[in-house]
Formats: structure tokens, C-alpha cells, sequence
């Protein structure tokens, strides 16, 4: 008898020592897990924030503006067409960050896809109409610059290229 409980002590030792070994590896993938969202939630806080000081940057506002002189950024446009993906990621990872457990989600939420396919069709509208707005430009009445850091500047008449501070937002 004494063989036997010395065996079941020695599984159930053995059990423990499992049991705190998985809960250790629980644990760290629980940190990566909550780790990973934190910083993707960072991640797309500084996107947003960073395209929003491009766009100031590079005077994109002229585009809708159109006043005599437009500065037009091609890669700005598909930035701002992402903004959308990068708000998507950022309440997704929230939601991770608030879930109980590592598993993945079973069940997605009506509003979260509606918005994850508003989102990338934005990304693809910005990506198409970074090349189309220079096609809008050429038949407009407006002129480009086309002179080294003044060629993303488009102007009504060609003296205006003159007169043009390129580093403005240097200024601010």
C-alpha cells in the first residue's frame, strides 16, 4: 500500500510541476498577447497623429481650397485614405486588450466589419485618386512648378512659382 500512495504522490508531484510549467507559458503569452495590443494601439495614435501633421505640413487643405497656389503630395492622399484602417486597428486591439484570455475571437461584431470594409475601401479611394488628381491638375487651369522642391506646387500663373516659400511650415 505504502508503494502505491508513494507512486500517486510522485504523479501528482509530477502533475504540479506540469501544471505550473503551463500556467508560467499561460502567463507569458497573456503579457505578448496585452503587450502586442498596447503597442499596436500606439502605433496607430502616431500614424494618425503624424499623417494629420503631414497634411498640415504639405498644405493638402489647398487641394479643396483651390486658391492660386495648391501644393499637391501624392503619398499624403494614400495616408489619408488610411486613416480609417489605422482607427479600425486601434478599436480592434482595444477590444483585444479588454478580452479575457488569449483565444482567438469567435464572434465578430457587425459595426467592427461594416467599418474594417468602409476602411479599406477608403485606403483603396486614396490610393487611386493619389494617381488621378495629378491627371485633375493637367487639364485644370493651374500650372505645375516643376523646379526641384517646388514640383509638388501647382499655380494659376507661372510668376506665382516665384514667390512660393517652400519650407513654410519650417516657420511654425
Amino acid at each position: 500500500m505504502s508503494g502505491t500512495l508513494y507512486t500517486q504522490i510522485q504523479c501528482l508531484t509530477m502533475h504540479y510541476k506540469w501544471h505550473i510549467k503551463m500556467r508560467k507559458k499561460y502567463i507569458q503569452q497573456w503579457l505578448i498577447f496585452k503587450g502586442a495590443a498596447i503597442i499596436i494601439m500606439a502605433a496607430s495614435l502616431c500614424y494618425i497623429y503624424g499623417v494629420n501633421d503631414l497634411v498640415e505640413t504639405f498644405n493638402t487643405k489647398s487641394l479643396i481650397v483651390l486658391g492660386d497656389t495648391i501644393e499637391y503630395s501624392g503619398k499624403v492622399i494614400i495616408c489619408i485614405g488610411g486613416i480609417p484602417m489605422f482607427i479600425w486597428v486601434f478599436f480592434f486591439s482595444l477590444k483585444m486588450l479588454f478580452k479575457k484570455g488569449i483565444e482567438p475571437f469567435k464572434k465578430y461584431t457587425t459595426i467592427g466589419y461594416i467599418w474594417m470594409v468602409i476602411s479599406v475601401e477608403c485606403f483603396i479611394l486614396g490610393f487611386v485618386a493619389s494617381f488621378i488628381i495629378p491627371f485633375i491638375l493637367m487639364v485644370s487651369p493651374y500650372t505645375s512648378c516643376n523646379m526641384g522642391k517646388y514640383s509638388s506646387y501647382y499655380v494659376i500663373n507661372p510668376d506665382l512659382c516665384k514667390t512660393i516659400v517652400a519650407d513654410h511650415w519650417m516657420k511654425k
